[in-house]
Parts: C-alpha cells; structure tokens; sequence
C-alpha cells in the first residue's frame, strides 16, 4: 500500500506547489507568459538533473514518442493552467483543472476498451454538477463573472483534458520505461512547449528582470525546482506501484488542501493570496470541491 502514501504525498505537494505559483505571479513575475517560460527552462533544467539517472536502452523510439508526447500535453496543461491561475483565486482553479481522471476514464473506453458503468457515469454527472458550482458559484471578484469566467472554465476543462491524456500515456509506456527515464522525456516534452512561447521577442526584457531578483528566481527554484521534481516522483511512483484509478483517486483530493491553504494564506495582515473569506463564497467552494472529489473517486473507482 506504499502507493496510498505516495498518492497523498503527490496531492499535498502540488497543492503547496499551486499555492506558491500564485503568490509567484502575484508579486514576483510580472506576467504569466514569462512565468510560463520560465517554468519550461526550469523543467529543462530538472531534465538535466535526472539525466544521470536515466536509461536509453530497454525500450523503443515509440515509448520514447509517447513519453515525449506525455510531456507535451503536460506542457499545454500547465501554460492554461498558469494563465487561469494569474487571473482567478487559486482555489477556484485547481479543483477544475484536477478532474482529468474523468477524461481519463472517458478515453480509455474510447481507445482502449474498456467500460463504463452506471457508477462511473453517475461520478461524471456529479463532477460536473461540482465544476458548474465552482466555476458559476458567487464570488466577490467581477472578473470571476459574466463571459470571461466562461472563457476561463472552458480552457479549464481542455487543461483537465490535455493531463488526462498525459497520464494515460505514462501508463501506456510504464511498463517498459522506469520511472527516471520517463520523467526525464516528460520534463523535456513539457520544457519545450513552455519555451515555445519565447516566439515574442518582446519579453526577454522581462525575464532577465526577474532573473536578476534573487527573491523571484530562489521562489521560483524552490517552487518549479525542487517541489515539483518531488511532486512528480511521488506521482509516478504512485502510478508505477499501485493501480491508477486508485492512485488517481487520492490525488484528486489534491483541492481539498489548496483550499485550505487558500484560507490560510488569505488570513491575518498579510493577506498573501487575497482570497475572498466571506462565509457563503467559501461554502460554496467546499461544497463543489466535496461534489468533485466524490465524483472522481466513484469514477476511478467503478
């Protein structure tokens, strides 16, 4: 049952990781383009670091492809997922863009047959039920309302969806691939589409101005460095050692300790994240992270 801990060590890192990443953009990072270019030169750094620990032998070009390609989606992912997390409360983003195990369930009856039953599509159900109160409950932001909120639960969704399709292709190749070697293709796929947003010129400005900040680049390090080289080997030990729609279900409770640490950051005179506290708006979010989760969990579950 080692998975279980490595499961829940995965949800609780990246909760801390999105938490920090907020607060990275909210006074460090001057935009969520320089910051997504900067996360992809981080990955390629991390890339390097578990280079010595990789294999080139035992496996074929297309496991290399469709670790590559894991890395990709992940890459695509995490660029929405920045962006959503620039403009809105961190505890109302997380929890949609972490219900890609729905999508996982959705693609693997799709393409690799498998089937889903009554209770499966009675968690989908409720997990969109928990999306819709999330995205379109009350909140005290006007930028959370109207069509821009529209915009943003729809991209919110394709990030749910792109992650879903990462971690369907880490598992094609888990059996043939370890876990550093995989890891290592992931960071460069993902590296490569984040340092692809370089294509303006105009932010190399930006990013040398933020790199000179030993606050920005040591926050930054410590977030995108070192917290998610650990949050991914915890994810990718919970998937090599137990099954994955157990694995995934643990991770899914990874809104539950963003939103406490919504709470917690928003709290007292230094107000770091600026999250709404008013008793109805937070209700609201427990309530459809709760309806999420459940929801998840009866899907990987069924």
């Amino acid at each position: 049952m080692i998975w279980v801990l490595y499961a829940l060590g995965s949800a609780v890192t990246f909760a801390l990781i999105s938490t920090l990443d907020k607060v990275l953009l909210q006074r460090y990072i001057p935009n969520s383009r320089v910051f997504i270019i900067l996360v992809g030169f981080v990955q390629a750094l991390l890339a390097l670091v578990v280079l010595p620990l990789a294999s080139f032998t035992g496996y074929g070009a297309d496991d290399t492809a469709i670790a590559i390609g894991s890395g990709l989606a992940t890459g695509a992912y995490l660029i929405l997922l920045f962006w959503a997390i620039s403009i809105q409360d961190v505890s109302r983003v997380v929890p949609v863009a972490s219900t890609y195990p729905i999508f996982v369930a959705i693609l693997a009856q799709l393409f690799l047959g498998e089937d889903l039953g009554i209770l499966a599509w009675t968690g989908i159900c409720v997990t969109v039920a928990g999306v819709g109160l999330m995205s379109f409950g009350p909140t005290a932001r006007a930028s959370d309302m109207g069509r821009g909120q529209t915009m943003v639960f729809a991209l919110l969704v394709a990030a749910s969806l792109l992650f879903g399709l990462s971690q369907i292709f880490s598992k094609v190749v888990a059996d043939d691939m370890d876990v550093w070697t995989l890891l290592m293709w992931r960071m460069l796929g993902a590296a490569v589409v984040c340092i692809a947003l370089l294509v303006r010129p105009k932010v190399v400005p930006e990013i040398v101005r933020t790199l000179k900040s030993p606050s920005a680049l040591g926050l930054l390090l410590l977030t995108e460095g070192a917290l998610v080289l650990v949050a991914m080997v915890f994810t990718l030990e919970a998937i090599y050692n137990g099954p994955v729609s157990l694995a995934s279900t643990v991770m899914a409770t990874r809104p539950l300790f963003v939103f406490g640490l919504g709470i917690a950051l928003s709290m007292g005179a230094s107000n770091v994240l600026n999250e709404p506290l008013e008793g109805r708006i937070l209700a609201t979010k427990l309530l459809a992270i709760m309806l999420m989760v459940a929801g998840v969990g009866a899907v990987t579950l069924a």
